[in-house]
């Protein structure tokens, strides 16, 4: 796998979660872009993609892991 392909790291259906995990992980010094959220919000039910780069991806799923873990989610 090319380490620049876009890889996603989290689903959801809430827009407004997906942006504070995009937000986590840029303050970690991650890139990630956030797919899908126009349609979330029309329905409720299609999911919010979180993407990252390859090489960064194990690491934002350990860090989204942690994150919920202290929030509760």
């Amino acid at each position: 796998m090319d380490p620049n392909e876009l890889e996603v790291v989290y689903t959801t259906t809430e827009p407004t979660r997906a942006e504070l995990i995009r937000g986590m992980l840029q303050s970690e010094g991650i890139a990630s872009e956030v797919e899908g959220e126009n349609q979330a919000g029309l329905s409720g039910v299609l999911g919010v993609r979180i993407l990252t780069r390859a090489w960064d991806a194990d690491r934002a799923r350990k860090l989204i892991k942690s994150h919920e873990h202290h929030h509760g989610h």
